[in-house]
């Protein structure tokens, strides 16, 4: 009975793991952490593939660091709203709201809707293309874009 009890446990938890197996797991895992820790063109070639993979692939040094310097984004929160799938290939929308802060002073909060293109590779899924939709800000203050 014991070793029912472990192996039930053993199997929810598991369920509950979506992570890259899913393509709604895969870009949660993406944004939160390309948002909340620092990556490497690794990072990219597990979860990227296709067009994505190219172009990052293809920075320099300083153009890739610049590209994944995401350090003044903070609480970063993903909402997938639409899902469209046909085979092993899907096309997510979905909407990233942060804050962008510099030091402890929070600047403006920020809201994007993507569409993210997705594709199974055996087991698990990689990004093939992210696209913006749209892009909010709210200040109290002008934003300084260049700064």
């Amino acid at each position: 009975m014991r070793n029912i009890i472990i192996l039930i446990i053993i199997f929810s938890l598991y369920g509950c793991d979506k992570g890259a197996k899913t393509p709604e797991g895969l870009i949660k895992k993406y944004v939160s952490d390309i948002t909340s820790r620092a990556v490497d063109k690794d990072f990219f070639e597990k979860h990227t593939a296709g067009e994505l993979w190219d172009q990052v692939s293809a920075l320099g040094d300083d153009d890739f660091r610049k590209f994944v310097d995401l350090n003044k984004i903070k609480n970063p929160k993903i909402e997938i709203s639409n899902k469209v799938c046909a085979g092993d290939k899907c096309t997510l929308t979905y909407i990233i709201r942060y804050d962008v802060v510099d030091g402890a002073d929070k600047i403006f909060r920020s809201e994007v809707k993507k569409v993210a293109t997705v594709e199974r590779f055996g087991e698990i899924w990689k990004i093939l293309d992210v696209t913006n939709i749209k892009t909010y800000h709210e200040s109290t203050e002008p934003i300084e874009a260049l700064k």
